[in-house]
């Protein structure tokens, strides 16, 4: 059958869809239609970016957590109350050994059993409470806070200041008594950071608030692109 003709100069609707359809481009002129999203491709050449989302990592090098002890940053480290227990133990064990065998009863199997916590638990209670004093710590970045919990903990965490909620002070009866506490960041995912045992965490508090307020007044507001 003849097929209809088409004016000179125009080319027949269905060859016109074929080729946006083969292309997958769009209008063959080329010109983006209305209510399309730009790719986020085009988005980076244009350099238009979002916020990163903050997250907390773990510091995998560990001299670089000594040597920022060296510069101009705030740390806080672990309370000498962690030898307490130990000393407690010792003291009260002892004074328990020292009178079964003044009274005569040293042959007691009591005085055995004490001879052993004495030589092997306190021993053992000491090296724990050293390592956790020379393994705490709370040093406060420009932009996170770089925190060690204590051993047996390997790596110390960098939590950005962005990420972080409010910050608190726990404390115990020891740290009641003698001075210390827990620092406590709740976090803006719900979640808590906790470092315990600090001598100073109404300092730390105080650092990471400063620091914190300061990077608001120099953030921009919520949901603005950078450009």
């Amino acid at each position: 059958m003849p097929q209809a003709e088409t004016p000179s100069g125009e080319e027949p609707a269905n060859e016109e869809l074929a080729r946006e359809d083969s292309t997958g481009e769009g209008p063959v002129d080329g010109e983006a239609g209305e209510g399309i999203a730009t790719p986020p491709e085009q988005n980076d050449r244009d350099g238009l970016h979002r916020q990163p989302v903050p997250h907390a990592h773990a510091v995998e090098d560990v001299a670089g957590f000594e040597l920022d002890e060296g510069i101009a940053v705030p740390a806080f480290r672990a309370r000498w109350q962690l030898f307490l227990p130990t000393i407690a133990i010792a003291v009260i064990y002892s004074a328990a050994w020292f009178y079964l065998v003044n009274t005569g009863k040293g042959d007691y199997a009591l005085v055995r059993l004490l001879v052993i916590v004495m030589a092997v638990g306190v021993p053992l209670l000491a090296a724990h409470a050293f390592l956790r004093y020379q393994t705490i710590r709370v040093q406060v970045l420009p932009d996170a806070v770089r925190y060690h919990p204590g051993w047996p903990r390997d790596l110390p965490i960098d939590m950005p200041l962005d990420l972080i909620d409010r910050v608190r002070v726990k404390r115990g009866l020891s740290g009641l008594l003698f001075g210390g506490g827990t620092l406590v960041m709740d976090l803006t995912t719900g979640e808590k950071a906790a470092v315990a045992d600090l001598y100073d965490p109404q300092g730390a508090r105080r650092t990471i608030e400063q620091r914190m307020s300061g990077r608001q007044e120099e953030s921009p507001p919520a949901g603005v692109f950078e450009f």
